[in-house]
């Protein structure tokens, strides 16, 4: 019951912020634009038909994907986006103006009409290239020294797919790029840390297919994120096991005596169904300690008391933000939002900006990322 009250009060939150968006957007153009009676109309049908589009895309995920779907997501979230970095961009003005205004400085209707419109042209421009940039896949390459490496063995290549969301938008030609990618470079190790899918995914079982051709010596290791869970646990668990990962949920693994690799459940796990997760001090205790261990945990929080015991811990979920300025908002529940942080006693964490987008298929100033990690003597 107790899932169903959080899931009831998050949906509330998101119709609350989303409304507040809509209503923001229309009180600007009011106070800016004066429309005749039939132009007016015609706007006042096709705004309904936007604050609509986003929430019958979410009623149709739970549908398997169509064209229509297809549809309704992209229009949907475009003008979500849309309107989020009008709010940003035009709140900013509104606080410039409120300050001059205390010095008797009066907005006249045609400066609220020129802000208005520039707004628009600003935002609708991010949006066209952010769409450019979410289909900008960045290889990105870190290195990592260590002396727990066993005697035989000078390196060991990893790759990490995170956030990738798989859905009505990302299908197979999505997949098939990134497979092209990750063989061509032949990695001894493939890492997904949470967020492979969401709901309405696009022909699965053709996706299915062609990450089952991925393929590392050392095998396919994945975690939950927060989206499976949203997505619903049981399909989520069938997609990633039935596309050749070995799931790990607050399990260890020691990888054929070359390292440990730790796979914790996404915290969201509690709140979305009645999984109960176990204490990551449990798990440290199963590791031989002489061994490089890896762990895998979608959200970028660090537990203090795990320090001493991983040497790398890999995450995702922050999106770096997907769409700045929305990154200086991540940036405050997330302060390791993106890339390779040093923690103590030469620990590390690397946090991806993910490989795919949630939502608005845009990204600016957060390009989509596929991490190699090179783990060396």
């Amino acid at each position: 019951m107790g899932n169903q009250w959080f899931f009831i009060l998050f949906i509330i939150i998101v119709i609350t912020v989303y409304s507040f968006l809509n209503y923001y957007f229309i009180r600007k153009k009011r106070k800016s634009i004066t429309l005749e009676a039939l132009p007016k109309i015609l706007l006042r049908l096709l705004l309904f038909t936007l604050f609509l589009a986003p929430i019958a895309t979410f009623a149709l995920s739970r549908y398997g994907s169509s064209f229509f779907s297809v549809i309704t997501t992209f229009i949907g979230f475009s003008w979500l986006a849309f309107l989020f970095l009008f709010l940003m961009i035009h709140g900013a003005i509104d606080i410039l103006f409120f300050i001059i205004e205390k010095f008797g400085v009066t907005l006249s209707r045609n400066i609220a009409k020129l802000i208005f419109i520039t707004t628009m042209v600003i935002s609708i421009s991010i949006l066209i290239y952010g769409r450019f940039e979410a289909q900008q896949l960045k290889l990105e390459r870190i290195e990592i020294k260590t002396d727990k490496l066993p005697s035989n063995i000078d390196q060991l290549k990893i790759v990490q797919l995170s956030d990738v969301h798989f859905s009505s938008l990302l299908g197979v030609a999505d997949a098939d790029k990134l497979l092209q990618i990750i063989n061509k470079e032949a990695p001894d190790l493939i890492l997904s840390t949470g967020d492979l899918l969401d709901a309405g995914i696009k022909e699965p079982k053709a996706v299915i297919e062609v990450l089952k051709k991925m393929q590392a010596p050392l095998g396919k290791y994945a975690i939950t994120g927060n989206h499976e869970y949203i997505t619903g646990i049981e399909t989520s668990v069938q997609f990633i096991e039935n596309a050749g990962f070995t799931l790990l949920r607050d399990e260890v693994i020691p990888l054929k005596n070359i390292l440990n690799l730790i796979g914790v459940e996404d915290s969201s796990a509690n709140q979305f169904a009645n999984v109960k997760i176990i204490p990551e001090s449990k798990l440290f205790s199963l590791i031989n300690p002489n061994k490089f261990t890896i762990l895998m945990k979608h959200q970028p929080r660090v537990d203090p008391e795990s320090i001493p015991y991983f040497d790398l811990q890999l995450s995702g979920h922050t999106h770096a933000g997907q769409i700045f300025p929305f990154t200086l908002l991540v940036k405050l529940v997330f302060p390791y939002i993106c890339g390779l942080y040093d923690l103590t006693s030469g620990k590390k964490l690397y946090v991806s900006r993910g490989t795919g987008t949630w939502g608005p298929p845009f990204r600016f100033l957060a390009p989509p990322e596929l991490t190699f990690i090179t783990i060396k003597k």
